[in-house]
């Protein structure tokens, strides 16, 4: 299984920060691998939704269902795509009034070895940057 984790501080309030990461229907505008990105269903803080991801002609999509804790926390679990195993969490912990520290951690593991070796190099990318392109996009929303 393969482990991802970051942890950084910014400048941002956890409701900023958990704001933009749960702002799934927008993720296409400013993840720059992302092609689409849907709803499928929301009730009360549990939202589903599908990611098309397409990097150096592969592309791929998989479904999670994340499930909200308003400013603090959201639980990554797979739906369906060409995983076996995907789950992570995003967390938001508070630094006082302009700070907090975003931790992000992903395990996944694909589902057979022909997938792993086609979609694991650009997966692998995309999982150990996307904190960074929501940090990106947290500066560019809130220029002074």
């Amino acid at each position: 299984m393969i482990e991802v984790k970051k942890t950084i501080i910014v400048p941002y309030a956890p409701q900023t920060m958990f704001n933009l990461v749960a702002d799934f229907a927008n993720y296409s505008k400013y993840l720059p691998w992302c092609t689409r990105s849907e709803v499928i269903s929301q009730q009360d803080n549990i939202v589903v939704g599908a990611i098309y991801l397409e990097y150096l002609k592969v592309k791929m999509h998989f479904v999670t269902r994340n499930i909200n804790t308003p400013y603090e926390q959201i639980l990554i679990e797979l739906v369906e795509g060409p995983f076996k195993h995907l789950h992570g969490m995003w967390q938001f912990g508070s630094l006082g009034e302009n700070g907090c520290k975003v931790t992000f951690e992903l395990k996944y593991k694909f589902a057979n070895i022909v997938l792993e070796k086609l979609i694991s190099p650009v997966f692998n990318l995309v999982s150990k940057n996307i904190v960074d392109c929501f940090i990106k996009e947290a500066h560019k929303q809130h220029k002074s």
